[in-house]
């Protein structure tokens, strides 16, 4: 039987397992070096970080194996499913889908005003340790959202930025869990960021429920990651096969 291989996939899928395989590494050595020193509230911090962490590279390692698999030709016969098909039908955007990635630009601009806001002018949401790391990661998703939305907005295809949506997933999944570990809210107040009048519906929210939001946050952004690769994949191989530039 012959065998042949993609490179387009295989070499993707091998940097990814590399990546996965020397993340793991690195996570490791962070985490039995803050162990020894988890009695000092720093490294105990970074320990519980790179613990949440973990879990991510793993996923990666996963990804690299399924996407390397795929390149080989008697296997990946699903590349070309219907899924993949519908997909790559639908890889141009319409005037009306870009003008909704221009209004979701807007949207996250009134976000980012609200909440900005309110923390300038004190807010008791954010506490005092919504420093400037936590601000980071707080806002940066909102931001490269907007840059993801724009891509698509002018440059009309979807795959071609599915790569960016994928690295964004994982930039998601990594500020929800530092600012789990982190958590610089008190959600006991989230009513705060509300005129008065309205303020006392959000009784019902406390930080148990902030840390499940972020949690769930995190998990979502993972799945989604995972999703996306894959999804990149199987379009671009059947924009390839159709001869139409992704």
């Amino acid at each position: 039987m012959t065998v042949r291989v993609d490179f387009g996939r295989v070499v993707p899928g091998i940097v990814l397992i590399v990546g996965a395989l020397v993340s793991i590494a690195i996570l490791g050595v962070v985490a039995t070096v803050s162990y020894l020193f988890s009695f000092i509230s720093f490294w105990n911090g970074v320990l519980q970080v790179s613990l949440m962490l973990m879990p991510i590279p793993a996923l990666i390692l996963a990804l690299g194996v399924v996407v390397t698999v795929t390149g080989v030709s008697w296997w990946g016969g699903w590349w070309g499913s219907s899924w993949a098909s519908v997909r790559a039908a639908q890889d141009r955007l319409r005037i009306s889908q870009r003008v909704g990635e221009l209004i979701g630009v807007g949207v996250t601009l009134i976000v980012f005003s609200f909440l900005y806001g309110n923390q300038l002018r004190g807010a008791a949401f954010f506490t005092s340790q919504f420093g400037f790391e936590a601000q980071f990661l707080f806002y940066a998703p909102l931001f490269t959202g907007i840059v993801l939305s724009l891509g698509r907005a002018f440059y009309g295809r979807k795959n071609a930025v599915r790569p960016l949506d994928s690295v964004n997933a994982l930039f998601l999944a990594f500020a929800a869990f530092w600012l789990l570990s982190l958590f610089p809210f008190d959600f006991t107040q989230f009513g705060s960021l509300f005129p008065a009048g309205v303020q006392g519906a959000f009784f019902w929210l406390n930080n148990d429920i902030g840390r499940a939001l972020f949690l769930i946050a995190g998990v979502c952004s993972v799945i989604n990651f995972l999703y996306t690769a894959v999804l990149y994949v199987a379009v671009r191989s059947e924009l390839i096969a159709a001869k139409r530039p992704d």
